[in-house]
């Protein structure tokens, strides 16, 4: 009996996931999603069978959080995995980007930062966080962190509204490989409330080093990407 009403209960608000998704299709992205306490009343259901269907809605990309309130979501965008920014991949799709400074930190190396950018433990290391817009929503955060002795004067010169790449592209450093590990996550309070997010919403954990010609570590960088907000792709061949 037990498993039957399991049962039973997710084939509610699975059902009623699909009556709200066909409600979406009438819809324009922006547009309000009603409460839910209407959309209870209107499929004669529980609030938490509606809240459970818009919670899938959420992390599928059809719905967005907007202060209060929720909105149809544009589509989630489609993030290739190769050496370079989302700037290009966000472009490619006719989207808007942006970058909104968090800080620059100076660090000294520590065992582990020392042996992922091959420096010595103390050796000075400078720290970029940021967070990443798309069409003017919070998507993603990125920290790099670089050797500071190979990029000096970085801070000076660096708009950070633009491609942290391109900056290290124009100072003559060849991007040759990079080790990239992907998991999913939670954010903490702090990312969440930079990414305007919930603290339930899942997220993709990507950290990558990078390495130039000579093998030598360019950087370590920590990305933080809003599940509902975007997906990754990439080709595989034998």
């Amino acid at each position: 009996m037990a498993a039957a009403n399991r049962e039973a209960r997710i084939l509610k608000h699975q059902i009623v996931r699909q009556k709200v998704d066909s409600l979406l299709d009438a819809l324009a992205v922006g547009d309000p999603v009603p409460s839910e306490r209407d959309l209870a009343a209107r499929f004669d259901v529980a609030r938490e069978t509606v809240r459970q269907a818009l919670r899938e809605l959420l992390v599928a990309g059809r719905i967005e959080r907007r202060g209060r309130g929720t909105v149809v979501a544009s589509p989630k965008l489609v993030q290739p995995l190769i050496i370079g920014s989302y700037t290009e991949a966000a472009l490619t799709e006719g989207r808007s980007v942006g970058r909104l400074l968090v800080d620059w930190t100076d660090l000294v190396a520590d065992d582990e930062l020392a042996d992922f950018l091959q420096l010595g433990v103390g050796d000075a290391v400078v720290e970029l966080e940021r967070v990443l817009l798309t069409d003017d929503v919070r998507v993603g955060l990125e920290r790099t962190r670089l050797p500071a002795q190979r990029f000096t004067g970085l801070r000076d010169t660096l708009d950070t509204s633009s491609s942290l790449y391109a900056a290290i592209r124009a100072r003559g450093i060849t991007f040759a490989r990079a080790v990239e590990r992907i998991e999913t996550t939670l954010p903490d309070a702090r990312e969440a409330a930079l990414l305007d997010a919930d603290i339930r919403t899942p997220m993709l954990l990507l950290n990558r080093i990078s390495y130039d010609e000579n093998d030598v570590p360019i950087e370590h960088r920590r990305s933080l990407y809003r599940g509902d907000r975007m997906s990754f792709v990439t080709t595989l061949t034998p």
